[in-house]
């Protein structure tokens, strides 16, 4: 039987497609939500269900809540079992449980994920995958469940090494972001259309992921309210800690977590993976939208 810990908005759906092939058990320190996947076996506590599974797979929401389930976890897990953590996370933290899994003979695989619900019931997830290589190949049959035919990617064999290259890819993202939102924001001030701008700036020099898959998004007033801004603080707090200890600057990244900081102080710890670009129309005195004439709304 495989394990899932966290029956959140990642947790649900990736336990739902694990369950259309798998005996699955689950356990959520809500209790409200037994019986949020339909088949799966709900466990009362966290060390009924690592007693009884060969795998576990932890799906929370960053590494404080993942280091207090492992303290419940581990000694509860049997030798020779498999712990895959899809968390987004610290590496520090990572490792330290690693070691920790190490002396009781427990694999262990991190692979952070990226990607949202709707790529979770697609199959497409991307998953930083790393730890030692037996433990690897014991993980990615499950993991090919979740992810798209290239969503596989080897980062390394230290059990700390997917975090430390998905809390990269995510601080490059939230500065894309930063970064895209300021030249939009100049561009519509000078009379240039939004949606022009836009297929202008996409197909340039310029060009990035967020302007090919996620700006859309933005110009019809999407936030991306699935994930808390505080979390985005969360892991570039991590990002600086990780430059610190080797010793880089990173003076770009600096500047992207203290707007992402300013952002959290104006709007609080809620919903919005893009709300340092509303505090950025906020300052500009202006919105980011699609012109009325892209949208079809004849009254604007």
């Amino acid at each position: 039987m495989i394990g899932v810990v966290g029956l959140g908005r990642m947790g649900t759906p990736i336990t739902e497609a694990l369950r259309r092939d798998l005996p699955v058990g689950v356990f959520d320190a809500d209790l409200d939500r037994r019986g949020a996947v339909p088949g799966a076996r709900w466990f009362p506590t966290l060390p009924a269900l690592a007693e009884a599974v060969d795998v576990l797979i932890t799906v929370l929401p960053g590494p404080r809540e993942l280091s207090a389930c492992m303290a419940d976890a581990l000694p509860a897990l049997s030798p020779g079992s498999l712990w895959i953590d899809l968390t987004s996370g610290d590496p520090v933290v990572t490792r330290d449980l690693a070691e920790r899994s190490r002396r009781l003979d427990i694999d262990v695989v991190s692979a952070p994920m990226g990607g949202s619900v709707g790529e979770v019931k697609a199959g497409g997830l991307v998953f930083f995958v790393s730890g030692q290589d037996s433990a690897v190949a014991k993980a990615i049959p499950i993991l090919r469940r979740l992810s798209r035919r290239d969503g596989i990617r080897r980062t390394g064999a230290r059990a700390e090494d997917g975090q430390i290259v998905k809390l990269l890819a995510n601080g490059l993202w939230f500065a894309n972001a930063v970064a895209a939102a300021e030249a939009m924001l100049i561009g519509q001030s000078l009379g240039i259309p939004s949606s022009e701008l836009h297929a202008l700036l996409r197909d340039s020099a310029g060009g990035s992921r967020f302007l090919d898959d996620h700006l859309d998004k933005l110009l019809e007033g999407d936030y991306f309210a699935t994930f808390g801004i505080d979390r985005v603080v969360e892991e570039l707090d991590t990002i600086a800690a990780m430059s610190a200890s080797a010793g880089v600057a990173t003076p770009m990244l600096d500047a992207s977590a203290a707007l992402h900081h300013q952002a959290l102080d104006r709007f609080g710890p809620v919903l919005g993976e893009l709300l340092t670009v509303r505090l950025l129309e906020a300052s500009a005195g202006q919105q980011l939208r699609r012109d009325p004439a892209q949208r079809g709304d004849p009254h604007q």
